[in-house]
């Protein structure tokens, strides 16, 4: 992709899933990456596989997206570290199958919405500055199709992925004439550490319950995490320079039903 060698950008949730996946290809598009998680040693173990096969390439930053400081620290450290940051992507999130709004607790829906929701306001109030300095740049987020369309039994990760397409809007109209370009993803269930551990199960149990959830995909699979990686590499790119406030799905035709 055109414009990312020698940029450097942050991805929350750096550690497993969609954020690995997108930090290694970032790195092998010559970008510089702020591999971000909440788990210290998984930021550090991503951030030197990328280190091995890219000197320099990456660095481990710990922080709590859900906390102000946390954040503000941690684009200080990318900043620092590469001398500017030209973006961020979003990866962070989590899926607590809380139910519907009579089953969902409230520790449980602020939790979704500080995770999901909050912490895409923390990074922008923190990295859209310093890449309004670097001379412009693109935010990603990541949203759902479930931001779309809902499931019965998950009233705040429905709501959470919503208020990201709409948030991800704002932000777009907001900083336009600034530089910066931001967009969303919306993957369809996509087979992560996360979706994994929510299903609960192992061996060929899991196998079943993730077949279950890739029936619905038209293209017969789960998403998978270099898909997004690769929407998300575009998506940064000058390839998409004419391209800000949309909600683009990864999802292999759920949503065409």
């Amino acid at each position: 992709m055109r414009g990312l060698e020698g940029n450097t950008y942050i991805v929350t949730g750096g550690g497993s899933g969609l954020g690995k996946a997108t930090c290694w290809r970032l790195a092998e598009e010559g970008a510089k990456v702020g591999v971000l998680d909440l788990r210290k040693s998984a930021a550090e173990e991503i951030a030197a596989e990328i280190n091995a096969q890219f000197p320099g390439a990456a660095v481990a930053i710990e922080a709590d997206v859900t906390k102000s400081e946390a954040v503000k620290a941690g684009v200080e450290v990318a900043v620092s570290t590469f001398g500017g940051l030209h973006g961020v992507v979003n990866c962070a999130g989590i899926a607590l199958g809380e139910g519907g709004v009579v089953e969902c607790t409230e520790k449980s829906w602020d939790l979704m919405m500080d995770v999901n929701v909050k912490s895409i306001f923390l990074t922008g109030k923190y990295a859209i500055p310093e890449i309004i300095k670097a001379g412009g740049g693109s935010v990603v987020n990541i949203s759902s199709v479930f931001g779309f369309v809902v499931n019965p039994d998950e009233c705040a990760y429905a709501a959470s992925k919503g208020a990201v397409i709409n948030l991800t809007r704002q932000m777009a109209l907001q900083h336009a004439t600034d530089g910066v370009r931001v967009n969303a993803i919306c993957p369809a269930d996509a087979d992560t550490p996360l979706i994994s551990n929510l299903l609960g199960k192992e061996g060929e149990a899991l196998i079943e319950a993730k077949a279950e959830l890739a029936a619905p995909i038209p293209m017969g699979h789960l998403t998978k995490p270099e898909d997004v990686a690769s929407a998300v590499a575009y998506l940064l790119s000058s390839d998409s320079a004419f391209i800000t406030g949309v909600s683009l799905p990864v999802d292999g035709g759920f949503l065409v039903k």
